[in-house]
């Protein structure tokens, strides 16, 4: 951080905004990945053959409402640090929300082809697009001395949760035209293995508040 904009307070902003725009943001992606299961629309001695028919777009709408659902985590856990922000901070997490906005969308195509390389593709690059702009925004905040004080194996686990992620997405579109299921497992694995494997915030990290 410059000299200047130690001195200026206008520079420095107080987190609660972020929160708030980055929840609302959230919410509304949540909502919008069930807008492309569409109920079936036939007769009801064809309801059961049209609702197996529905299956892959619930289980593209599951799997991308886990994934929103472990990216909102993890920023949540990222602002638990957050004592500040500048203006790099607000454009870096407004970066982030919008690969969370796209995320709808690439479910959509994925529901509709979800064996397809190209839709697998344009899925697997949409993570890993949402795991580097969420960590470009810890960068620059933990370059800005933003954050609380951190145990560097804490730092260190923090660093590698973004990498495993982005390995994992990258990984998945690497494989989408010549093993289609392996991609999706991989894209699975994203908020899976965050869950079964994800660590408490020790005490003294934590900021009050």
């Amino acid at each position: 951080m410059s000299t200047a904009e130690r001195q200026d307070p206008s520079s420095r902003f107080d987190t609660g905004r972020l929160t708030a725009i980055s929840d609302g943001i959230f919410a509304v992606a949540l909502t919008l990945l069930i807008l492309d299961v569409k109920p079936p629309d036939v007769a009801a001695s064809r309801l059961g053959g049209a609702l197996l028919a529905t299956a892959p777009r619930l289980g593209i709408f599951a799997l991308s409402f886990a994934v929103v659902a472990y990216y909102w985590v993890v920023h949540h856990l990222m602002f638990v640090y957050l004592r500040t922000a500048d203006r790099g901070l607000l454009w870096g997490n407004l970066l982030f929300l919008f690969t969370i906005v796209v995320l709808p969308f690439s479910a959509a195509v994925l529901g509709r082809y979800p064996l397809a390389a190209p839709a697998l593709v344009l899925y697997g690059l949409n993570l890993a697009c949402c795991s580097a702009a969420l960590w470009l925004s810890w960068w620059h905040a933990a370059r800005q001395g933003f954050l609380a004080t951190l145990h560097p194996a804490q730092g260190r686990y923090i660093v590698l949760r973004f990498a495993l992620s982005s390995t994992l997405a990258i990984l998945g579109v690497a494989l989408a035209a010549a093993l289609p299921l392996a991609s999706l497992a991989l894209f699975l694995a994203v908020p899976v293995l965050h869950a079964l494997t994800s660590r408490p915030v020790p005490r003294r990290n934590r900021i009050a508040r």
